[in-house]
């Protein structure tokens, strides 16, 4: 732990951390280093979004020692190297309302422990309801078999989406666009496929219509696509990845900065 004050003995304010739970699906982000703080030291301190520094420290350079005041440095000149890339997934802000909380929440607590308690915060009524029934090792069954599946409801809590389980889509997974444009050619599944698809698809694909069109959309921009539960429970399209050709998954990190 490096201390970037110059005053030790004195109490500082706390800066600002981030919780990087389920952030490694975002190509658009990437994270420098954690904090001490009232949260975990592994809770990103020093991170960005597209071209958007978060240096979470509180003091001005003024009051940071050498150490703090080159960090600063160090942070401002990596940020400038990203004049293309951008922001790309919507996260709305927990202090404009209720937001819906991504699935690694319920990683630690159903995945890992079964603990049903330590989670109801997160949860639907209806979930509820139905773990509440269950032993800790019936949880972390339940939560293998329906994580794929679960989304906010109108509550911001989440549940299993029973049109995307029934049709064995899973909506993190690119399978999920397999699946629901496949089905727009069933006449008895087709008005669920195209729920599911505007549900979570691209705001860009909402004037897609007929399977063909679905098809051919994702034929040309599978590779740039990401699914990002960081509150909008949604896929995107990584528009630099788009631009230099570049599957998604190997664009990350320094290697979207601009040469």
């Amino acid at each position: 732990m490096l201390p970037l004050v110059r005053q030790l003995q004195r109490r500082w304010d706390a800066g600002w951390c981030t919780y990087t739970d389920g952030f490694d699906n975002n190509p658009d982000v990437e994270v420098f280093s954690g904090g001490e703080n009232e949260k975990t030291a592994t809770a990103a301190a020093l991170w960005r979004q597209g071209n958007l520094l978060h240096f979470g420290f509180e003091q001005s350079p003024a009051e940071m020692n050498e150490i703090g005041q080159k960090l600063l440095l160090n942070c401002i000149a990596y940020i400038s190297r990203f004049t293309e890339d951008r922001p790309i997934a919507v996260t709305p802000s927990v202090f404009g309302g209720t937001v819906a909380y991504p699935r690694t929440y319920l990683d630690r607590r159903l995945k890992d422990k079964g603990d049903v308690d330590a989670a109801w915060r997160f949860l639907s009524a209806k979930t509820q309801d139905k773990l509440v029934t269950l032993e800790k090792e019936e949880v972390r069954q339940w939560y293998a078999e329906n994580r794929p599946y679960l989304h906010p409801d109108e509550s911001q809590k989440l549940e299993v989406d029973v049109e995307a389980k029934l049709l064995g889509a899973p909506i993190d997974d690119l399978e999920f666009f397999s699946k629901t444009v496949a089905a727009l050619s069933d006449s008895t599944l087709s008005e669920s496929a195209k729920r599911l698809l505007r549900r979570y698809g691209p705001e860009e694909t909402h004037g897609l219509k007929s399977a063909k069109e679905w098809q051919e959309w994702v034929r040309a921009h599978r590779l740039y696509l990401f699914f990002s539960d960081q509150g909008d429970y949604r896929w995107y399209v990584d528009p630099l990845a788009k631009k230099r050709g570049v599957p998604s998954v190997e664009l990350r990190g320094s290697a979207r900065a601009s040469d």
